[in-house]
């Protein structure tokens, strides 16, 4: 009996170590609270999901981009067919953060990015190095029903 429960405790370790998305309610004072959702860190980059005015903006923060609207290119891993999707991007002002959509929900790739388990994201650039990230999408429903509400 005791080796069913070592097993049992090993495995919902294992599966819970798996979660892509932490939640956060943001308060700083100013604002009013919101809720953010952002994936663990990859690369030294972040996806991260917010509701801003009711519009799910989608992007990625932490790698640095030298043009002011790259290319993105994602694939979601859906069932493992690969779902490509292509998007005109802008960069922060310091060029840390590429807002890949402001509105996720009308970007046509919702139902992927949702029952995606992998998803790769290219941003592609004109004059500077292309980076590649690849980030394990466990949760994303949660994560968008989270920033939704």
């Amino acid at each position: 009996m005791k080796k069913v429960l070592i097993l049992l405790s090993f495995v919902y370790f294992s599966l819970s170590s798996f979660a892509q998305w932490s939640y956060e309610t943001v308060n700083n004072g100013f604002d009013d609270p919101y809720r953010i959702a952002y994936t663990k860190q990859v690369d030294g980059a972040i996806l991260k999901l917010e509701n801003v005015d009711g519009n799910i903006a989608f992007y990625i923060q932490g790698s640095y981009t030298c043009e002011d609207y790259p290319l993105v290119e994602i694939v979601c891993v859906v069932a493992g067919e690969n779902k490509k999707y292509s998007f005109s991007a802008i960069t922060s002002d310091d060029r840390t953060v590429v807002f890949i959509t402001d509105d996720l929900e009308n970007s046509g790739m919702l139902n992927d990015f949702k029952n995606a388990t992998t998803l790769k994201i290219r941003i592609n650039e004109t004059y500077c190095d292309t980076s590649v990230f690849s980030f394990y999408m466990g949760k994303s429903s949660s994560a968008y029903t989270f920033i939704n509400n």
